[in-house]
This record gives structure tokens, sequence and C-alpha cells, in this order.
């Protein structure tokens, strides 16, 4: 008599594709992951983000989790246990993500030469420093969409510190001089 298998690898490899999915998703509905665009990627090792002036190469890090799944859950088809454990799951994964990115960020800007350190300075100083080194696009309205991402501590600081009026305009005059900037290079392209 053949000896009988229990295996639910048509089902693990279904929940697998399944979490992925809401993982996907709930990554674009993320204020911040939502706006990048994600390439899947086939290699293993390493990525070269930075060649000079310093080198910086980033592993590909795996994010991983172990689900558990309790057949009861299955039995009384407890949606609401099932998704918690998918909201939880994937919410980790996400944390995870943001993590690792803002880390490979921190090492790619410090390798260009392009961090700006806070230590001891305005925040508001800093946040024009880093407007003037950032290369901003416009569109035909003329409305650049910038975002700054900060660290909840900055974000802190500068609410409890609103900009001086010099401060301010430095800031207008600054986008002023990144829009005139932009629409004077895009009126000299040509088509070859």
């Amino acid at each position: 008599m053949p000896k009988l298998k229990y295996s639910l690898r048509a089902y693990d490899s279904g929940m697998l594709r399944f979490h992925r999915e809401i993982k996907r998703g709930f990554e674009k509905a993320d204020p911040l992951l939502g706006q990048i665009r994600t390439v899947p990627v086939s290699h293993g090792g390493n990525t070269r983000q930075v060649s000079e002036p310093t080198i910086v190469e980033t592993e590909m890090r795996k994010f991983s989790q172990e689900i558990v799944i309790e057949a009861g859950w299955l039995q009384s088809t407890d949606i609401e246990k099932f998704t918690e454990l998918m909201w939880n799951s994937c919410q980790a994964l996400i944390s995870d993500t943001k993590k690792y990115m803002f880390e490979i960020l921190g090492k790619t800007t410090e390798a260009v030469g392009n961090s700006i350190p806070l230590a001891g300075r305005n925040v508001w100083d800093a946040q024009i420093e880093a407007l003037e080194r950032t290369e901003i696009r416009f569109d035909k309205d003329g409305n650049h969409h910038y975002q700054t991402v900060l660290h909840p501590d900055t974000y802190k600081k500068l609410m409890e510190n609103p900009p001086t009026p010099e401060q301010e305009k430095r800031w207008q005059d600054t986008m002023d001089a990144k829009k005139a900037d932009y629409y004077a290079k895009k009126r000299t392209r040509r088509l070859s």
C-alpha cells in the first residue's frame, strides 16, 4: 500500500502569493511607499547605489515572518482573526522595508556629500539648504509637488520653531529661482 503524504504545497504557495498581494496593496496605500515605483528583481548579492566619490553597495535584505494560521480559524471561517493576522504581518514587513530604505538613503546621501547635519543649527536653515541642493521639477501649471520626509523628532522641531520672515523669504526666493531655472532649461532643449 502506498504511503500517504500530507502536503499542502499548493496551499502554502497560494497563501504566499496571497500575502504578497496584500502586502503590495498596503504598500501602495502607504503615504510614502505608495509613491515609489517598485521593480521586481531576480538577482541576489549587492546593488551599487553610488560609484563615486565613495562606493556604496548594499546587500539585498530578506525580510521574513512565520505566520501561524490556526485550524479553528479555517474551520469556522474566522475572517476577523485571519484579517488581523494579515494586517499585523504586512504592517511589520512594511515597517522593516521603510527602516531599510531610510538606512540606504542615509548611506547614499552621505556618500555623495549631500547630507546636511542638523546638530547645532536652526532646523529651517537646514531645510532651506536641502531645498537649494535639490533638483525640482514643475508641472505645466507651475506646481512643484515638492515633499520632505522628516524624522518625527525633526518634524517636532520644525513645528515648535516656526520660520522667521527672513527664512520664509529665503525659502520662497529659492523656490522661485528653482522654477525659473527649470523652465529655462526646458526651453533650451532641442530635438535631434
